[in-house]
């Protein structure tokens, strides 16, 4: 009889602690890579790198084991780069020249997480996986006339630069917490690092959790 109850509350504890979840997240991503772009120009050269930080935002799955898990994930996030110069102004028409570049990425992520309690209310979130990212680069240029006090536009001179589409796998680190501000739900805060052969990132993203 002992043995038969030793093994119901065993069976009992793991039930409490292993649970499907999912949750959403956003914050901001910021690339390091390769691409760039440069347009000859009269006045001189225009090179765009889009490198700057921008939003991120994306989504999980997991299933919780004890301490352990497993979790898929989905992110979004993009940078740009742009330049303008006027090359023209007779009131009310103003000619402007206009250089952008857009890099965006969509990247699926897999990892074993570990969970480590604090308390009934925070826990620690840590995993380290593997990535796949597809990597989407587009740059152009224009002149763009513009009229005050009609507010019609026209474009001319359209240039396209270098574009380019790239799949690649990598691998990420993460850190994280979480607070249950009630018994299923969870707002939390994270810090990755992402590599593979084209880019890194690092992100800072914000979520919530829900744990069935």
């Amino acid at each position: 009889m002992k043995k038969y109850l030793f093994l119901l509350m065993a069976a009992t504890s793991t039930t409490a602690f292993s649970a499907p979840y999912v949750g959403l997240e956003y914050g901001v991503t910021n690339m390091n890579h390769d691409y760039s772009t440069t347009f000859s120009e009269t006045a001189g050269d225009v090179t765009l790198t889009p490198d700057d930080s921008n939003s991120a935002f994306g989504g999980f799955v997991g299933y919780r084991f004890n301490d352990f898990g497993l979790e898929l994930g989905y992110k979004k996030f993009e940078s740009d780069d742009s330049r303008s110069k006027t090359i023209n102004y007779n009131p009310p028409v103003e000619t402007e020249r206009e250089w952008n570049a857009d890099l965006d990425a969509t990247q699926f992520t897999f990892k074993p997480v570990y969970f480590y309690n604090f308390n009934e209310k925070l826990q620690l979130k840590t995993g380290l996986g593997l990535t796949y990212t597809q990597y989407k680069y587009d740059s152009s240029a224009y002149t763009e006339t513009e009229n005050d006090l009609t507010d019609q536009e026209s474009i001319s001179d359209h240039e396209h630069g270098a574009s380019k589409s790239e799949s690649v796998f990598g691998a990420i680190a993460s850190v994280g917490v979480e607070y249950m501000v009630m018994p299923s739900l969870a707002l939390g805060a994270s810090a990755s690092y992402q590599v593979d052969s084209i880019a890194n990132s690092t992100s800072f993203m914000l979520s919530s959790a829900y744990y069935f």
